[in-house]
C-alpha cells in the first residue's frame, strides 16, 4: 500500500509547482506549495512535512542554502529531501554533501517522480506526533494504543456524542489528528474502525458496508452526514445515539 504523506514543494516557477501538485496530489498526497525559500521557511516553522521537493535555482535564497538551514534544525534533520534542478549534474555533489537524499535533473517524468517519492516515503516509515518515525503499522498501533482508553471503554465512549467528542479532543491534544490517521491508513473507513484496527487489531469494515446496517428512515440525514465525514458527527440530537447503536451493534 502506498503511503499518503504531507509533501512540501519549493520552486519559484509557477508552472513547475502546478505540475508537481497535479502529479503528487493525484497520487493521494497532501501537497503544500512554496514559491520561495522564505515561504518554505515560514511553513517549516509550523509544520514537519514527510518529504520536501526542493529546486536549487531560486532567487533571494537558493535551494542549497535552504537545504543547509533545514538540516540545521533537529526536527527537520531526517526529513527526506529531493533536490531537482536544470542547472546541471555538477550540483549533485554539493546537494548530497548538505544532506539531500536524492538529486534529480529536470525534466523529470511524472512516473519517475512518483516512484522516487514512494520509495523514499517507504524507507522513512510513518511520522507520528512529535516527529517520531516508526517503520511499521504495528509500531504505529503500539503508540496509538497508549493514547487511547482500554478497548472496552473505547467502544463505550465512542457511542455517546459527548464522550466521543471528548475522546477525539484528547487524541488531538496528543497530536493524533484525524488527517494523520487517514494518511497512515488511507481508505473508505469509519474513523472508529480505523482507530480500532490500528490500536486493537480489529478487522477493517468498509464504510458503506457498515452504513448498510442502518435501515431506519428516521436516521437518514444523520447517516448522510456520517458517510460524508467518515465518522459519527460530533454534534446532533438524540437520534445520533440510535445511529451509533445501529452502526456498531
Amino acid at each position: 500500500m502506498a503511503l499518503v504523506a504531507r509533501l512540501l514543494v519549493v520552486d519559484d516557477d509557477p508552472r513547475i509547482r502546478h505540475l508537481l501538485e497535479l502529479l503528487l496530489s493525484g497520487a493521494g498526497h497532501q501537497v503544500v506549495l512554496a514559491d520561495s525559500a522564505k515561504a518554505a521557511l515560514e511553513h517549516l516553522r509550523r509544520e514537519t512535512p514527510d518529504l520536501i521537493l526542493l529546486d536549487i535555482m531560486m532567487p533571494d535564497m537558493d535551494g542549497l542554502t535552504l537545504l543547509g538551514r533545514i538540516r540545521a534544525v533537529r526536527r527537520l534533520a531526517k526529513v527526506p529531501v529531493i533536490m531537482f534542478t536544470g542547472g546541471g549534474k555538477e550540483l549533485e555533489g554539493p546537494s548530497r554533501a548538505l544532506g539531500a537524499d536524492l538529486f534529480l535533473e529536470k525534466p523529470v517524468s511524472g512516473r519517475r517522480l512518483k516512484e522516487v517519492v514512494e520509495n523514499l516515503l517507504a524507507r522513512e516509515g510513518y511520522v507520528l506526533p512529535g516527529g517520531e518515525r516508526v517503520n511499521s503499522i504495528e509500531e504505529v498501533g503500539s503508540r496509538l494504543r497508549n493514547a487511547l482508553p482500554e478497548e472496552a471503554r473505547f467502544k463505550l465512549l465512542w457511542r455517546k456524542t459527548a464522550s466521543r467528542r471528548a475522546l477525539l479532543q484528547n487524541l488531538l491534544a496528543k497530536g493524533w489528528t484525524e488527517a494523520l490517521l487517514r494518511r497512515i491508513l488511507p481508505g473508505e473507513y469509519d474513523l472508529y474502525d480505523l482507530l480500532g484496527h490500528l490500536a486493537f487489531g480489529w478487522p477493517l469494515v468498509p464504510l458503506r458496508e457498515r452504513a448498510a446496517r442502518v435501515q431506519d428512515p428516521r436516521l437518514a440525514s444523520h447517516l448522510e452526514a456520517y458517510l460524508e465525514e467518515k465518522r459519527l458527527p460530533l454534534e446532533g440530537n438524540g437520534l445520533l445515539e440510535e445511529l451509533a447503536q445501529a452502526l456498531y451493534a
